[in-house]
C-alpha cells in the first residue's frame, strides 16, 4: 500500500472532536473483582507487581487491547475506582497498572521509571523539558528526541492545576489524513528524517541529535513522533536550520495538531489515570496557572511502557 496517497477509513483510529460528548466511550471504572483484589494487598502494595493480581491483570490486558491497540488510542481510568486507597498507595497502584500494559522504561539519566510532572519554573525556549514548564500548546509525542520512544504512557494525576491544564489528543490518523486532504505534497517530507534534540541527555560520544521522521509506516500501522521545539533546536544543533519549506510544512501540520475540530479535550479530576498509545496519539495540555501552596501545585506522575509481544 502507497500510504502517501491513502485515505485511512478505520473509525477507531481516524476521529475528531465529536468525542467531547461521548466522554463514556474512553472512560473506564475498574471492576469490584479487580479492587477487591487490590484491597486484599492493601497493606502491601509496594512490594506487588502485576502478576499478584491475576484478575486485574486481566483486565488491563482488556483495556489495552480494546482501546490503546484497536480502539481509539487512549483511554481514562477513573479516580472513582480509587477511592478506598491512600494517596501513597495510589501511586503504587499505577505503577502495577502500568506493568499490566507492559515492561516500565528507563525515562531520564537518572534511571527513573517514574517522573513527576510539575512546573519547575523552566521554559521551553531556554532549553526546559515540556514536563518541567507550565506552558500549554506544545502538541507531543513523548520521547520523540530518543532512539526508541515507548508504545504507551500513563500518567497520574496526582493534583489538578488551580486554572488550566486541560488534557488533548489527537490522533495521527486523522492528521494523515488531514494533510493529505489539504496538503498532499507535504506529506512526504514528513516522512522524511529531521533532527530531534536531545535536551543535554546524552552520554560522551553521543550525538546530540536523534535523527527520525514524523510519520512512519511500518507492519501496516502508522507511526508518529513530533516536538516541535527539539526540532527546531535539533536542526539549529547540528548546523541544518530549518529550510523555508521544511517551516512551512511543519507549520501546516502544526495548523492541523491545534484545530480544535480534531482534538477531544479532557479535564483529568484529582486521582484519575490515563494512558495513551504514544506512537499514534498527539497529546498536550492547556497552559496553567497554579496553587501557591506547595501542596496543592498541579503535579502528575508518569510511565513510560513498552508492550510486551
Amino acid at each position: 500500500m502507497n500510504i502517501l496517497n491513502k485515505i485511512i477509513e478505520d473509525k477507531n483510529l481516524i476521529w475528531d472532536n465529536s468525542l467531547n460528548n461521548q466522554t463514556k466511550k474512553f472512560q473506564n471504572d475498574l471492576t469490584e473483582e479487580s479492587i477487591n483484589e487490590l484491597l486484599n494487598e492493601k497493606n502491601n502494595l509496594s512490594k506487588t507487581t502485576i502478576e499478584n493480581f491475576p484478575i486485574l491483570q486481566k483486565e488491563i490486558l482488556k483495556l489495552k487491547n480494546e482501546f490503546l491497540i484497536n480502539g481509539y488510542g487512549f483511554l481514562i481510568i477513573n479516580h472513582t475506582s480509587f477511592k478506598d486507597f491512600t494517596k501513597d498507595e495510589m501511586v503504587e497502584i499505577f505503577r502495577i497498572i502500568s506493568l499490566g500494559f507492559g515492561e516500565l522504561l528507563i525515562q531520564n539519566i537518572k534511571n527513573e521509571k517514574l517522573v513527576i510532572i510539575t512546573d519547575e519554573g523552566k521554559s521551553m525556549s531556554t532549553g526546559g523539558r515540556y514536563h518541567q514548564t507550565k506552558e500549554g500548546g506544545s502538541f507531543h509525542t513523548d520521547s520523540p528526541q530518543w532512539d526508541k520512544v515507548p508504545d504507551f504512557v500513563g500518567l497520574f494525576c496526582v493534583n489538578p492545576a488551580k486554572l488550566g491544564g486541560t488534557s488533548k489528543y489527537v490522533s495521527a490518523y486523522t492528521l494523515h489524513n488531514e494533510i493529505l486532504k489539504s496538503k498532499s505534497n507535504f506529506l512526504a517530507d514528513l516522512y522524511a528524517n529531521f533532527h530531534f534534540d536531545k535536551r543535554g541527555e546524552f552520554k560522551d560520544g553521543e550525538s546530540v541529535t536523534t535523527f527520525k521522521p514524523i510519520f512512519e509506516f511500518k507492519n501496516n500501522e502508522l507511526k508518529f513522533r513530533y516536538l516541535r521545539d527539539y526540532i527546531d533546536a535539533g536542526q539549529k544543533k547540528v548546523n541544518s536550520p530549518l529550510s523555508t519549506q521544511q517551516n512551512g510544512i511543519l507549520n501546516k501540520l502544526d495548523e492541523i495538531i491545534h484545530n480544535e475540530d480534531f482534538s477531544v479535550s479532557y479535564d483529568l479530576k484529582q486521582f484519575d489515570m490515563t494512558f495513551f498509545n504514544n506512537k499514534r496519539i498527539i497529546h498536550g495540555r492547556v497552559g496553567f496557572e497554579d496553587y501557591v501552596e506547595s501542596d496543592r501545585k498541579r503535579l502528575m506522575i508518569r510511565s513510560w511502557i513498552q508492550d510486551e509481544p
